[in-house]
């Protein structure tokens, strides 16, 4: 059970792992998900936001803000803050996946504030085999990404935000000649930006709007053999409002929207059987370009300021 999982979590990382067949029957009904490298990326790191849906682009800023929308940097209220949080993944599954997130920030000015994290996923330990089914030697996976972020306040109520991040995953060395592979990097960056009103009265109470706008992991496809990978570039759009209840007690209300950056799969012609007249597993190829005939969709192999 332990490889099975983990086999199924490389392949929802490694897109076109084999020849990948993107359209699919479930239920009788066609699916056609959207897969990335490095999905780690959009996992939350935090209990916090974790519990409310992963709604983060609009919530109080504290040390896990770069993940959701650094830009609310500069809004923290302490001079510094640092946190550490380990997230077990798969747990009733697979006993050692485990996200681990160190983050922390720190006040320049009233107006300016600078932050770092690391993020480290861990895969497990998988026993690598041979054809013949006889164990070679044992592998640890991991992927890990680190973060410098800079936010700034144009004015009392909005600021903005930038993080420059080094993305680094050895999972290809599990697939491509056991591990003898190497490990495949990136980089990328976020702009994002935060707004927050000044309280006003409702319904007798005081009352504070936000709202965030965080353009996340915009940067280059990762390349783990010869193909090369979007990864999960996101939009994420959040809106929230907080209500104070009393002196010690507020009550918030937080939705956020999100939108995966990367071209959706296309729907592939599959060749059909001369003597049933049914369709097979096998893509049509087009003689005259070399590539795959798409049935529905478009090309997704765009470059990526496309």
């Amino acid at each position: 059970m332990k490889k099975t999982i983990l086999i199924l979590t490389g392949t929802l990382i490694a897109k076109n792992f084999v020849s990948q067949i993107n359209s699919q029957q479930l239920g009788g009904q066609t699916i056609n998900p959207i897969t990335t490298a490095v999905p780690f990326l959009l996992i939350s790191p935090d209990s916090r936001q974790g519990a409310m849906g992963d709604a983060g682009a609009a919530t109080d800023p504290d040390v896990n803000s770069i993940h959701w929308n650094g830009s609310k940097l500069a809004f923290a209220e302490k001079k510094f803050g640092v946190g550490f949080t380990v997230t077990p993944w798969l747990r009733l599954l697979v006993p050692d996946i485990n996200l681990y997130y160190l983050s922390g920030y720190a006040k320049i000015n009233k107006n300016q504030a600078v932050g770092a994290s690391l993020r480290y996923f861990s895969l497990g330990n998988i026993e690598l085999t041979n054809a013949t089914g006889v164990k070679t030697g044992d592998y640890k996976p991991n992927e890990y990404a680190v973060d410098l972020a800079f936010s700034q306040k144009l004015s009392d109520n909005f600021s903005l935000g930038i993080a420059a991040r080094y993305i680094n995953s050895s999972i290809s060395r599990v697939y491509f000649n056991g591990s003898s592979g190497n490990a495949a990097s990136t980089v990328a960056v976020d702009l994002t930006m935060f707004y927050r009103s000044n309280k006003f009265d409702l319904g007798g109470k005081k009352g504070t709007y936000t709202g965030g706008l965080a353009f996340t992991n915009l940067g280059a496809k990762i390349k783990y053999s010869n193909d090369q990978n979007f990864i999960p570039m996101n939009l994420r759009l959040g809106n929230g409002l907080k209500i104070e209840l009393d002196e010690i007690n507020t009550f918030g209300f937080y939705l956020d929207f999100n939108k995966l950056l990367v071209p959706t799969p296309p729907r592939y012609k599959y060749k059909v059987d001369p003597v049933t007249g049914e369709k097979t597993a096998e893509i049509e190829i087009d003689p005259a370009t070399n590539k795959k005939v798409i049935e529905k969709g478009k090309y997704p192999n765009f470059p990526v300021p496309l």
